[in-house]
């Protein structure tokens, strides 16, 4: 590992540990055992620091999204399937320990980081219910959900309960045990997903 990615790992745990405004540069540099002038030789700033950990975290959130028309196998095998199938994706890339802190530090950062606020807004939440919206729509094409639903009212529905219980996890109750609740955070949003679902499905569909 070199040191930039030594600066990158150590950044991270120190910031979902004390928060991006309670860690210097002077301590990220002592950590990773360098001078704390070096850092600037591969980061201009604390903040440079954070927008790489954010840049990071959205491409390991879609270099391994299911394709359109992988999705629409997966429907034909019903929606069961096609959800689970979606979630264990989401679900493999959470898990990773790095993950989870990211996770946690955008959550507390959103507060009051300007950047970190227009990331989650653009890109863990905007961009998120696009998506379901273009499935949602797809579903329409394949005449598996009523064609007068609003797709975008569905797709909040979806995604924002999701948010709730990642926001419950990270902030009222803990310290947890990460791997149970990402067991409980599966069975609990595939049950919400069902419900949704079969409130707009077509009379015969599963």
């Amino acid at each position: 590992m070199n040191n930039k990615e030594k600066i990158f790992n150590v950044s991270i745990d120190l910031f979902s540990q004390y928060g991006f405004d309670g860690v210097s540069v002077r301590q990220i540099a002592s950590e990773v055992g360098i001078k704390e002038s070096s850092i600037y030789n591969h980061y201009s700033s604390k903040q440079a620091i954070m927008n790489s950990i954010l840049d990071y975290y959205v491409e390991e959130m879609t270099n391994d999204e299911i394709p359109l028309d992988q999705a629409s196998i997966n429907l034909d095998k019903g929606f069961d399937f096609f959800y689970k199938a979606g979630c264990d994706a989401f679900l493999s890339k959470l898990k990773e320990d790095k993950m989870m802190k990211i996770t946690r530090l955008f959550f507390i950062e959103s507060y009051h980081n300007e950047e970190v606020k227009s990331f989650l807004k653009k890109s863990i939440i905007e961009g998120p219910i696009e998506g379901w919206m273009v499935l949602f729509n797809l579903m329409k094409s394949k005449k598996l959900i009523k064609d007068d639903c609003d797709v975008r009212q569905l797709s909040e529905s979806f995604f924002y309960y999701g948010m709730f219980l990642l926001y419950e996890h990270f902030f009222i109750n803990y310290p947890e045990d990460d791997d149970k609740f990402l067991e409980d955070f599966l069975t609990k949003t595939e049950k919400h997903a069902r419900t949704i679902f079969d409130s707009v499905k077509i009379e015969g569909i599963k």
